[in-house]
């Protein structure tokens, strides 16, 4: 079996692994403007009912994947119920289900679910629910992200499942996948001008979640400054993130955003007497073995300082 069979099986992991994404939802009445003329009608209390009736349905659907109970989730479906997965392949019926359950459980043990509802909605006797939700591995990895869309229907057993769509979304980067577009000034690198030396020395930190740098700066046998600087990843801006601790007491964060020749940091610091001070920072790659820093739009304390600007070269390796 492929992985792209197992990926579109996903959508066995059902629905919520609580019932409060869909207890919000359902309980919200208060009316909310959609402009200045049309308000939201308030949810009856028939309504409320049924909605409430199907976060226990759906947390139960939940439970029972997360428990391995593969009877258990094609029992919340109707008997003729129907899963289409993301390839549009329908798996009709209890029998279906269950086997396609069982086959996914012996290839993902311990495979878990976590989904975010977006919306509720209860239309003649029935109740539809549509979210996100997230597919992990028993050591909490994601495997999927699915788009799902769910038809409930009240039967004398209670709420049962008739049909559950699913449409995959591509997995979010993880911090190293995301961090790689930053690999090319893992290394060591410097520049030397004068009588002063900067020494820069990238790499990826222990966790590989993280590239962490030393920066150097010397004249003749004397260090004037020493910098530790960390980047990450910052998913909910979707921009690299660094800190920067100086050896006199300073520090600075910057944000990154990636350029087609290298990159641009907006910079902010306060140094060991408490003075503040902005700075765009660029990192233009003239090559895989060069790249030019240049800081402009500098302010200390509202002044305007300086531009600078130096190229660094990567360092070659010690003769054997």
């Amino acid at each position: 079996m492929t992985y792209r069979f197992w990926k579109s099986s996903l959508a066995i992991a059902l629905l919520l692994s609580t019932s409060a994404h869909i207890a919000v939802v359902a309980q919200d009445t208060t009316a909310k403007p959609a402009d200045a003329q049309a308000v939201a009608k308030p949810v009856s209390p028939e309504q409320l009912a049924l909605e409430t009736e199907a976060v226990k349905a759906a947390k139960q659907l939940s439970d029972a994947f997360n428990a391995g109970n593969a009877d258990a989730v094609a029992g919340v479906f109707l008997p003729d119920g129907e899963l289409i997965d993301d390839s549009g392949t329908v798996h009709l019926g209890h029998t279906e289900i269950k086997a396609l359950v069982k086959a996914f459980q012996e290839a993902y043990p311990g495979a878990k679910t976590d989904a975010q509802v977006e919306s509720v909605r209860g239309v003649a006797g029935l109740v539809l629910v549509d979210g996100t939700r997230v597919i992990t591995d028993k050591d909490g990895k994601g495997l999927s992200v699915l788009r799902f869309a769910t038809i409930w229907k009240k039967t004398e057993a209670g709420l049962k499942l008739a049909s559950l769509r699913d449409v995959s979304e591509p997995l979010p980067p993880t911090p190293h996948e995301a961090l790689e577009g930053l690999a090319w000034i893992v290394g060591e690198w410097i520049n030397e001008s004068g009588d002063s030396k900067v020494l820069l020395n990238y790499r990826w930190d222990e966790t590989g979640n993280f590239i962490v740098g030393d920066i150097n700066v010397t004249s003749g046998e004397q260090i004037i400054m020493k910098s530790f600087q960390r980047i990450a990843w910052d998913a909910s801006q979707g921009k690299y993130r660094s800190w920067t601790f100086d050896s006199d007491g300073g520090f600075g964060e910057g944000v990154w955003t990636a350029t087609p020749n290298g990159l641009v940091m907006q910079n902010s610091a306060v140094g060991p007497d408490g003075m503040r001070g902005t700075a765009t920072v660029k990192l233009v790659s003239d090559s895989k073995d060069r790249f030019t820093f240049q800081g402009i739009h500098r302010m200390s304390e509202g002044v305007e300082a300086p531009d600078y600007q130096y190229t660094v070269v990567r360092k070659p390796p010690v003769a054997k």
